[in-house]
């Protein structure tokens, strides 16, 4: 019955989910994006390019959020050092709540990306090409080809990925905690 409780749990309610399906959307299409791009067999240099992108998820969470909370530090973190020489503003990414929850949002893309291209990836290849070629001859354009043959056939192999995602970036509180206690 205490308003002040109650006001402070339903932000709290809200942003968990906001924190969670904003990071299923971000890392799940930014590895579907980076997969697409190395599905390409003509692409040079595809099998470097592919092993470089993984190492965000080789580097235990722990250190790469302890990392980035020094690279976005306020007073001598990198990313502000830049930010205020190029666009004049340098964010207070540890304490001001919006951006706090912006850092939040992107280290966890930098965190889950490389998961999600590789899952997307194989799966990529599972589908059939005859189902373009089908495509092909009937005329469709390569976002007709995406929108109706590939993001479908994706989502049942990636779909329970994808749930799963969900439900551990709603018990993800490791991140939220090394990253500004809280």
């Amino acid at each position: 019955n205490n308003p002040g409780l109650r006001g402070s749990l339903v932000a709290v309610f809200i942003w968990t989910f906001v924190f969670a399906i904003g990071s299923v959307l971000l890392t799940f299409s930014l590895g579907l994006i980076l997969a697409l791009v190395f599905n390409d067999p003509n692409m040079p240099f595809k099998k470097l390019i592919r092993s470089l992108l993984i190492i965000p998820y080789t580097i235990p969470a722990v250190i790469s959020v302890l990392i980035w909370r020094g690279l976005l530090n306020p007073q001598f973190g990198i990313v502000n050092e830049f930010l205020s020489a190029t666009i004049g503003i340098a964010p207070n990414w540890l304490n001001d709540a919006t951006t706090a929850k912006i850092a939040l949002l992107l280290i966890n893309l930098w965190l889950g990306y490389p998961y999600m291209m590789l899952i997307t990836s194989g799966a990529l290849q599972a589908i059939p090409s005859d189902v373009y070629e089908a495509s092909s001859i009937d005329g469709a354009s390569g976002w007709q080809n995406f929108w109706s043959i590939t993001l479908p056939l994706l989502l049942v192999s990636v779909g329970p990925l994808l749930i799963s995602s969900f439900a551990f970036n709603l018990n993800n509180f490791n991140i939220i905690y090394l990253f500004n206690e809280g």
